[in-house]
């Protein structure tokens, strides 16, 4: 019988230990770029692993990765939840953050996906020309309208994050925050105007006890690289040389252990309080080396000795 994550989701959000880790996995991947048969062979294989999240946004694949997505829920209803972001149109372009925007953007996210409700609501983007109050009463006002179940934000300033996080406590919820996060720390310079969890984001998060999707959590696979590659013809964020002592390690470690270099970046990521690591693994076989990072118990001294090399 399969689980039920629109019941369990909120629950697990709120808990730093589970007795899967597989709950603590979200999918991504190119949706809607992609055959349909490959969506659904990816989106199968996950949940019957175990996992509950597969996550998106109204902008991906100009548009077509909710609609993509939908087909497989619609015929495998209450299967998985679903994680989708709003505020940029379909170039990836930010969009102002209007009532009427979002609700619009809502309205045919639910359509695309099929579902009455979402699961997870994200702002993909902040819009500093609003106060933090009139974006925190929207995300309100879908909730109490019960189009979505849980709501949060990506790729905000931590004051702005902080901001939200109170706006939100006297409404009674909790935001989920969404940043790039892995062992791999990238140059934010070329990050394309996305954020890392820096420290100040990461103060902020575990302050509040804020459940974080950490997207890129596998740094877009550079610990199973041997060798550096540009993207959207910009040199790689991650290859600086701290990166690379980092992913030297890993493959130091993962000699030790039997396993890969990137389970052992991954294990990592999983470890970390309140983390909900993203991968975007593109075919089954790559889903599960990513669930391999589940089984592997990093101790203090490792998950030092990755991070720092001391």
């Amino acid at each position: 019988m399969p689980h039920s994550p629109l019941h369990l989701l909120d629950e697990l959000f709120e808990q730093e230990e589970m007795e899967s880790a597989a709950h603590r996995f979200v999918l991504g991947g190119p949706f809607g770029a992609e055959p349909v048969e490959t969506s659904a062979e990816r989106l199968t294989r996950f949940a019957a692993a175990g996992g509950l999240l597969v996550e998106t946004s109204h902008s991906y694949a100009k548009g077509l990765a909710e609609p993509a997505i939908g087909q497989w829920l619609r015929r495998n209803p209450g299967t998985l939840g679903v994680l989708t972001k709003v505020g940029h149109d379909t170039t990836g372009a930010d969009l102002p953050l209007d009532r009427d925007t979002v609700h619009d953007q809502v309205r045919a996210a639910r359509d695309n996906l099929g579902v009455e409700t979402i699961d997870v609501l994200l702002y993909h983007c902040d819009d500093p020309t609003r106060s933090v109050a009139e974006l925190a009463d929207t995300l309100v006002g879908l909730v109490d309208a019960g189009y979505v179940r849980r709501v949060g934000a990506s790729n905000w300033q931590p004051q702005r994050l902080s901001a939200l996080v109170a706006a939100l406590a006297g409404h009674g919820r909790t935001p989920v925050a969404s940043y790039q996060f892995s062992l791999a720390e990238p140059d934010p310079a070329l990050l394309g105007g996305s954020l890392h969890a820096d420290r100040a984001v990461l103060e902020v998060i575990r302050e509040h006890r804020l459940p974080l999707l950490a997207w890129s959590s596998q740094a877009r696979g550079y610990f199973a690289r041997t060798e550096g590659r540009q993207f959207n013809g910009r040199p790689d964020p991650y290859d600086t040389e701290e990166n690379r002592a980092r992913r030297q390690r890993c493959r130091e470690l993962a000699a030790d252990l039997g396993t890969r270099p990137e389970t052992v970046a991954l294990a990592w990521t999983l470890q970390q309080p309140q983390m909900w690591p993203s991968i975007g693994p593109r075919t089954t076989d790559q889903i599960d080396r990513s669930l391999q990072a589940r089984s592997l118990t990093l101790t203090g001294d490792q998950a030092r000795w990755l991070r720092h090399g001391r």
